[in-house]
């Protein structure tokens, strides 16, 4: 058993013209050269692979040079092993980053003898399964997907080619995800959304009858949450990064190409451009709508809707308390001091 693991976790050798052409770039070194990892370039190992994106930074001299670096043509004289010259070394790395991924990160060849899965279930083409995984009726799975330890797929979930589930996802019923997306750990999709009607002094709980539709390229950070729709669909596009922790809730819309950083909430029925970024812990009230490239630093707060692409920051950044009451003082006195230049003005 313990070889087995080894075996399976056994870093992955890829030759230097396969990420050559996976990156996109020219090589310059020996072809054949294996490379059995990635490194920093001040951490690298004879048989990793780094990049320079960044002239100022020098290769340490305590250790062995990297066995190939990714970097501009105008750099190539700052390392004369093997080079493949990208016009952008960072986004080249992440390209082939993908490439040193364990081949079967532990998991099954196939379906895990304790996966129970319903006999309505429709499974595609070599789909692998990990321990204690549940798929309810009617549940469509395609071809080379991968549905880690412990998760759960309720009834009429459709779940496309090539995605990722990891450990302990949630997919609530009428979920539908699209092609190439990676779920992590602990990720909730379709849970109901937070819907009350005011009933007196008592809250009557709203049903939430819609599902959630997911498109192709998806990543959804650890115990990220995205609510089902009440009637229609929640909708995620194509593309979309989701990093952890992030609150979507139900009849959001999120445009293409959008990217959102760590605990983002975006209240019920807001619309999201597309190639939006949020910053972390940006929030969005309900019923808004952002337009198509905008820009959300940290902690931004959206009290109305935005209707031009830019940047836009809110919230006061930390500083020491004597000079935060002051500046919350002055804030506090800000109305009556335009009232009085109103007045002097008539």
């Amino acid at each position: 058993m313990g070889s087995d693991r080894q075996r399976r976790s056994a870093p992955v050798s890829v030759n230097l013209a396969a990420i050559a052409e996976k990156a996109g770039g020219t090589l310059l070194g020996d072809p054949e050269f294996l490379v059995r990892g990635v490194s920093s370039i001040v951490n690298a190992r004879e048989d990793s692979l780094t990049f320079l994106s960044d002239p100022r930074i020098k290769i340490s001299k305590n250790n062995p040079p990297p066995g190939a670096v990714l970097l501009k043509p105008e750099h190539q004289a700052l390392f004369e092993g093997n080079r493949i010259l990208v016009a952008d070394p960072y986004l080249a790395y992440a390209r082939v980053s993908s490439m040193f991924l364990p081949e079967n990160n532990l998991l099954p060849e196939e379906v895990h003898p304790s996966a129970v899965i319903d006999p309505t279930a429709v499974l595609g083409d070599r789909v692998r399964i990990g321990a204690g995984t549940i798929i309810g009726a009617h549940c469509l799975i395609g071809d080379d997907v991968v549905l880690g330890y412990r998760c759960v797929i309720e009834p009429f979930c459709h779940i496309g080619n090539h995605t990722h589930l990891e450990s302990s996802v949630t997919l609530c019923a009428n979920t539908r995800l699209g092609s190439r997306c990676v779920v992590s750990p602990g990720a909730v999709i379709g849970a109901s959304g937070f819907g009350y009607a005011p009933d007196g002094r008592k809250w009557q709980k709203i049903q939430q009858l819609g599902g959630v539709m997911i498109g192709d390229d998806v990543d959804i950070g650890a115990n990220t949450t995205i609510d089902r729709g009440a009637i229609d669909d929640t909708v995620i596009g194509n593309r979309v990064k989701l990093d952890n922790q992030i609150q979507i809730a139900h009849n959001v819309r999120v445009g293409d190409d959008t990217i959102m950083a760590g605990c983002v909430a975006i209240a019920g029925s807001a619309v999201i451009g597309e190639r939006c970024q949020l910053g972390g812990r940006a929030s969005v009230l309900g019923h808004l709508e952002i337009a198509d490239d905008v820009v959300l630093n940290a902690n931004a707060f959206v009290a109305q809707s935005i209707d031009q692409p830019g940047v836009y920051s809110s919230m006061i950044p930390a500083r020491p308390i004597k000079q935060w009451r002051k500046t919350v003082a002055h804030l506090n006195r800000l109305e009556k001091l335009v009232e009085r230049i109103k007045n002097t003005g008539k």
